[in-house]
């Protein structure tokens, strides 16, 4: 067994495993025979060799070494901007693992060496550029965990070489394969990451966010609880509805305004008798009153002008209540022209 590994390290180290040699340079006759028995796919021949050489390995020193050679697979192949390449020789090691157990902690020292600062900021970098984000998607979500904690990272630096708008941009990609990454991350002390990780979890589409989201509602912070409301329609803008209304009785006017406009923008046919429940059960200032009906005035379907019927005719009330009634009487009557 010892004779095979060292004849396939030399193999792989020396001339690529045959794969990636120059054909070109080879006589005309070997290259008919290479191409005679057929390797369709050289890169992933060259994967399968990696795996099998971490399968058989059992001493650490020539472990480490074909993990060398693996680090190295991965970093050439983003220097020349072959992310499928890079994808496929770091799934190689990271997906159903050939290795032996007792070599985990080598493995996780060399994924965190590969993962390091300057290799993950060239890359984030190259793909903004060249705005090829979510092409870059699937060696995004390989890379994972150090690709997140790069850009939170980033987020606390004065002058980041990525901005906020690219920075969410890159997290939401990496949460649509792992939202956990992001949320592990909005327990943070500092507001700014807690509301960039709550709008990128908002744009992964995935429900799992929703409950974490839901949390944030609370937060001190109302720049973070706008966020959060937005985040949860975004995701589910039935689901949101109760925290929308939540929202619209937040102590904060920004989150009160936020509440209001994701309001008005939800499908939800629902949205009518939650309104109409909040103008008609009072403790609304006048204007909040008035803004409401707006809102229920601006949707369509019969039961808009029953509703509206209903709030004009309240005889009693005044302050919110009485606002409400004039906006639904003024209402109707522009929708009687």
């Amino acid at each position: 067994m010892a004779g095979l590994n060292e004849l396939a390290a030399e193999s792989w180290e020396g001339t690529g495993v045959v794969l990636e040699a120059d054909l070109d340079d080879l006589p005309p006759e070997l290259i008919t025979r290479i191409r005679a028995e057929a390797i369709p796919d050289p890169a992933a021949a060259g994967v399968a060799a990696l795996r099998d050489l971490l399968r058989i390995e059992t001493r650490e020193a020539r472990f480490k070494r074909v993990l060398r050679v693996w680090e190295g697979k991965v970093v050439t192949a983003l220097q020349n901007r072959d992310l499928a390449a890079a994808e496929a020789w770091l799934r190689a090691v990271t997906e159903r693992p050939t290795f032996s157990s007792e070599f985990v902690a080598h493995v996780q020292k060399a994924f965190q060496a590969l993962a390091r600062p300057a290799v993950v900021d060239d890359l984030l970098q190259w793909l903004i550029a060249e705005e090829r984000i979510e092409e870059g998607a699937a060696i995004l979500a390989a890379l994972g965990e150090p690709v997140v904690n790069r850009i939170v990272e980033l987020m606390a630096v004065d002058e980041p070489p990525i901005g906020r708008r690219h920075q969410v941009d890159l997290l939401a990609v990496v949460g649509r394969s792992d939202t956990r990454l992001l949320i592990m991350h909005l327990n943070d002390e500092r507001w700014f990451i807690v509301r960039n990780m709550a709008i990128a979890v908002g744009r992964t589409g995935r429900l799992q966010g929703v409950g974490p989201l839901r949390s944030l509602l609370t937060h001190p912070d109302p720049r973070v609880r706008v966020e959060a409301l937005r985040g949860l329609a975004a995701l589910d803008a039935d689901v949101a509805l109760p925290d929308l209304v939540k929202g619209f009785k937040d102590d904060n006017p920004r989150v009160r305004q936020a509440a209001v406009t994701l309001l008005r923008a939800s499908p939800n046919p629902q949205v009518i008798p939650v309104l109409a429940g909040l103008v008609e059960g009072g403790g609304l200032n006048a204007a909040e009153s008035e803004r409401l009906v707006e809102v229920i005035a601006e949707r369509k379907g019969p039961e808009v002008e029953a509703t509206l019927r209903r709030i004009a005719e309240r005889r009693l009330g005044r302050g919110g209540i009485r606002a409400a009634r004039d906006a639904a009487r003024r209402a109707l009557k522009e929708r009687s022209k």
